[in-house]
């Protein structure tokens, strides 16, 4: 007797796509609940909290419907996560960033967390990634700090 893929019986669990949703959606409770300490304003006049709360909105809504309607997608379970180490040791580096940013300055730590990933996670060449961090810390706090006047952390030594 013959069976197509449809008349098989049905996983049990939570799809990836519902889990996905779930996820986005307690983003959104989040950044929603987090944003009653700023005030809304009005349309006409909007205040701080207005624009995170219609984001909040807007990410829960899709979360919801991707949760509700995501029921034919691979379940949780069944996906195989080949590059969960790799993505562990990127968020523990952005976790260290974090933290260093205070104390190390914005240029030190970036250069230093782009060193890390360039060099050790994607193992480009040492003079590439040396430049390539270099670069990018001290182009990205000029344009950020000195043309777009957003502060940045500087190190205990003024750089």
């Amino acid at each position: 007797m013959m069976h197509d893929i449809d008349s098989a019986p049905a996983k049990k669990g939570i799809r990836s796509d519902q889990f996905s949703g779930f996820i986005l959606l307690a983003l959104a409770l989040g950044v929603g609940w987090l944003n009653l300490e700023y005030p809304l304003g009005s349309l006409r006049e909007p205040g701080p909290g207005f624009m995170p709360l219609l984001l909040a909105i807007f990410i829960g809504a899709m979360g919801l419907l991707i949760a509700l309607w995501g029921g034919k997608s691979d379940p949780l379970a069944a996906i195989e996560w080949p590059e969960a180490k790799r993505a562990l040791v990127i968020m523990a580096g952005c976790i260290v960033v974090s933290f260093a940013l205070e104390p190390l300055g914005y240029r030190i730590t970036i250069f230093a967390f782009l060193i890390f990933f360039l060099g050790v996670l994607e193992r480009r060449r040492p003079l590439p990634a040396f430049l390539v961090s270099l670069g990018f810390s001290l182009i990205s706090f000029y344009v950020i700090g000195d043309l777009l006047q957003v502060p940045l952390p500087r190190s205990p030594w003024g750089f």
